[in-house]
């Protein structure tokens, strides 16, 4: 019986073959579907000429593109099994311009995307965009595991969430609860919790409290920020106690103001390793 579907948005064998390894284990084991797509990303080639007062610019490279995606397919056609019935491989050519509306329709019809890191040794822009459109425009959780994959057991031992008393907390743990109902301990993260928190006396009460009419065992601790970022406590402190998995708010602040000046999500999105559950 089929359970959903899981899907990877593919745009370099090499960096992605981590993310395709964690889903194909994870729908095995859920029995749900997983869709690979092999995004051939259009461009327009940097080179331009004057003809006159005119400035001529070359075209985008679309037969690049579709040839790009089916490349991405055949390289990553041995990954899959030959008894795996449940994967599928397309190979999508995405206009320039549009990743975040076609890449977004794509990730609206999966229930979670499985993602590598965006960033990494090397510069990796399109895992960026395509991160940011299954989440923006995509609206569903993305699962971001660390190079070279992650396990992600059916029945974790500890999965922490990091607790900000945001929107965008609240919508990743709402879509992560299946799991957190699996996990024999689900520990409520709070760094250092402002005075406007309706809970001040009580910090993460009430979110302890919504988890255990879900089923879900929690635990709450609240941690003082003993280093200059937040991100540097929170990684602290999942090393320390053996978190097998972070659900978190993504992107509370604009994606500009995170690109110039960091934020919480990039910087763990940058350091962390293990997975991160996303949502907003």
């Amino acid at each position: 019986m089929s359970h959903g579907t899981v899907a990877v948005l593919a745009t370099e064998a090499k960096i992605d073959r981590g993310a395709i390894e964690t889903a194909l284990s994870m729908t095995e084991t859920e029995g749900s579907h997983l869709d690979i797509y092999c995004l051939g990303i259009e461009t327009t080639p940097p080179d331009s000429y004057f003809a006159g007062t005119a400035v001529l610019l070359s075209p985008p490279d679309r037969e690049a593109a579709e040839q790009r995606a089916q490349d991405l397919a055949e390289a990553l056609r041995p990954l899959i099994p030959s008894w795996r019935g449940n994967v599928a491989l397309h190979p999508v050519m995405v206009p320039g311009g549009l990743i975040s509306d076609q890449v977004g329709r794509l990730a609206r019809y999966a229930d979670r995307i499985v993602a590598a890191a965006p960033y990494g040794p090397e510069d990796r822009p399109l895992h960026v965009a395509t991160l940011e459109a299954a989440l923006f425009a995509g609206g569903i959780p993305v699962i971001v595991v660390p190079d070279g994959g992650a396990a992600m057991p059916e029945r974790p031992e500890r999965i922490a969430v990091a607790w900000d008393d945001s929107r965008e907390a609240m919508v990743a743990i709402r879509a992560a609860l299946p799991m957190l109902r699996r996990a024999a301990l689900v520990e409520i993260v709070i760094v250092d919790p402002e005075t406007r928190w309706g809970d001040r006396s009580d910090p993460g009460g009430a979110l302890a409290l919504y988890l255990a009419r879900n089923g879900v065992t929690a635990e709450i601790s609240v941690l003082n920020r003993s280093r200059p970022r937040v991100s540097e406590v929170l990684l602290r402190h999942l090393r320390d106690n053996g978190a097998e998995a972070l659900v978190m708010g993504g992107y509370g602040h604009s994606r500009l103001r995170e690109a110039l000046f960091g934020g919480t999500t990039r910087e763990m999105l940058e350091a962390a390793a293990l997975p991160l559950i996303l949502a907003r």
